[in-house]
């Protein structure tokens, strides 16, 4: 699995103008909308579902990066998004830092491998010496999607 197989290009907001964490989840569902038509959710539903998953425990890691992610039975298969913040975003992160940096991923529970997957594939990216300097950096969507195809090839390596 990919980030780009995760995170189609009309998914990704180069920049974020939600100043708090229920505005970016809102914007990045509005993006995962239009990226994905044929999945039968709202916008809404899918704000609710991650800020449901929230109140469980914070999805803010350290070093700026969220990863609001949560199931619903109505999606076909795992999607993603990905943001950056104009503002710092409180995500009650680990480190107690603000967010920039935001990959939003949704499955239906009976794709829960590829889900728990999916987070892991973000999550070893995010360790990664220079991929969220290089996601801080781009400046267009399409910098964006060059740095997630980036990471995989580097990944091969």
């Amino acid at each position: 699995m990919k980030l780009t197989d995760i995170i189609a290009k009309k998914a990704i907001v180069h920049s974020i103008r939600a100043k708090d964490k229920r505005g970016v989840v809102a914007e990045l569902a509005a993006a995962m909308k239009k990226a994905y038509p044929d999945e039968k959710l709202t916008p809404q539903e899918l704000v609710d579902a991650i800020m449901a998953r929230e109140e469980l425990g914070s999805t803010g890691l350290h070093g700026g990066v969220a990863i609001p992610h949560a199931h619903l039975k109505q999606m076909k298969d795992v999607r993603g998004a990905f943001g950056r913040c104009a503002h710092p975003v409180d995500f009650r992160a680990v480190d107690g830092g603000p967010t920039h940096l935001v990959f939003l991923i949704v499955a239906p529970p009976s794709r829960n491998e590829a889900y728990l997957q999916a987070l892991h594939k973000i999550s070893a990216a995010i360790k990664g010496s220079h991929f969220c300097k290089f996601l801080r950096a781009a400046k267009t969507s399409k910098e964006i999607e060059d740095v997630l195809k980036e990471s995989e090839e580097t990944a091969k390596v």
